[in-house]
């Protein structure tokens, strides 16, 4: 791809080639049974006004904090489901990709001591305001969400197994998006709190046992607060910290922190065929502070993160973060009917429906894959296929950086791109 047609993949928007690839996936994402053989071209996504909202796959006890969203009334609040194929065998049928016994599933890396796979994961609620920089903990995490927040703002939900760390954060509330991730890995999750309108989705969530919940007083002793930063004048909220290890410990004393099966994940030293270079990766976020590029390192064989135009260093080392997989997920953004930090700034705060498929961009080796991203079941993690929705695109051996970013329609809609443009 050259430097006039940067725009991640034009050819993610055609709505028959979702929804076809939508129908292959949900019945049959792991049985490699194809009926759908649809050849990619090269036109734009559809706007989200011809795409209907998925229904609701977060547990939602109350109707009334359901999002609305601020579209046409085309795009109704609720739709149909996409119906299933007929005729196709239980996708259960065919097992999943086996790993070696000491490879963690999050990462297709070995793992030092066996004994941390039987653990359960556990997602934490991570701040990446300015202020709240560098942050702790993000290079030792197997997998990390960023997604929008509200005004703009990005956060980022950590996902650790597979290493050893000490203390993650700044550590803060959760969102929309931490109503599925929990799910999706069977986690535990450590936050703050919630915004009133998220308070009862949480209060009443399907993993509520499993929730390390600050502000509540839900195994407060799972988190501390840095008090010498405090005394440098940074903000209370900034100041709060998670414990991985006391959080497992209290885990264990509950009889919840036992090995997960977590499936799906396909890895692959091998770089696959059909890539695109890509050594650069922009992805502008709304917030300036926020906007991401990573720059691939030849030498190392990972990306190196920058955050609003700064290396993104870790607290710890002081040394750059870098990564082994990028992906960028297009998924339904939402703005719900309530606020997130009501009664200051009244931003409105965003359901992101990573539930169903569509269009993925899969950035390792310097290369660019384009394909789609599918979850058909709320129990399901995020797995990645090609075009057709047939063939896995397998993740290099290492973490994931999952990039967050909404399809057209949504007031802050951009697209990534990429090119061969040289780190600073």
């Amino acid at each position: 791809m050259n430097m006039g047609s940067r725009r991640v993949w034009k050819a993610l928007g055609v709505t028959a080639l979702l929804l076809m690839a939508a129908m292959y996936i949900t019945g049959c994402l792991s049985n490699g049974l194809a009926a759908v053989t649809p050849t990619p071209t090269k036109t734009p996504r559809p706007a989200n006004t011809e795409r209907p909202l998925l229904p609701t796959m977060t547990h939602t006890p109350l109707p009334s904090a359901t999002p609305t969203p601020n579209s046409s009334p085309t795009n109704p609040p609720t739709a149909t489901p996409t119906p299933e194929p007929t005729g196709v065998p239980d996708p259960t049928a065919t097992p999943w990709p086996t790993l070696a016994p000491n490879l963690c599933p999050l990462t297709g890396l070995p793992v030092s001591d066996l004994a941390l796979l039987e653990r359960r994961p556990l997602a934490i609620k991570v701040q990446n305001a300015s202020i709240s920089r560098p942050q702790w903990g993000l290079p030792q995490a197997d997998i990390v969400y960023e997604h929008l927040a509200e005004a703009g703002i990005t956060r980022f939900t950590a996902i650790y197994l597979c290493q050893q760390v000490e203390k993650v954060g700044s550590t803060r509330s959760a969102r929309f998006i931490d109503l599925e991730i929990p799910a999706m890995y069977k986690s535990l999750i450590a936050y703050s709190g919630t915004s009133p309108g998220l308070y009862p989705k949480f209060k009443n969530a399907d993993f509520r046992e499993r929730e390390f919940w600050y502000d509540q007083g839900i195994h407060s002793e799972g988190f501390y607060r840095d008090k010498e930063l405090r005394a440098q004048g940074v903000p209370i909220e900034h100041t709060l910290f998670a414990l991985p290890q006391k959080i497992w410990e209290i885990a264990t004393q509950l009889g919840l922190n036992q090995r997960q099966e977590l499936q799906g994940l396909n890895f692959a030293a091998e770089v696959p065929p059909g890539g695109q270079p890509a050594t650069h990766i922009h992805i502008p976020y709304p917030n300036r502070e926020m906007i991401v590029d990573y720059y691939y390192d030849p030498t190392a064989g990972n990306y190196l993160r920058w955050d609003g135009g700064q290396p993104h260093v870790d607290a710890l080392s002081g040394r750059q973060i870098t990564v082994t997989n990028v992906v960028v997920l297009y998924a339904t953004h939402v703005d719900a009917d309530f606020y997130e930090d009501f009664p200051r700034t009244n931003h409105p705060s965003v359901q992101i429906q990573l539930w169903g498929t569509g269009p993925a961009v899969l950035f390792r080796d310097g290369q660019a894959f384009q394909g789609l991203w599918a979850r058909p079941k709320r129990e399901d993690m995020v797995v990645l296929r090609d075009l057709t929705g047939q063939m896995p695109l397998p993740l290099k051996p290492g973490n994931v950086w999952f990039q967050l970013v909404p399809l057209p329609g949504h007031r802050w809609s951009f697209e990534a791109t990429w090119d061969t443009q040289e780190k600073p």
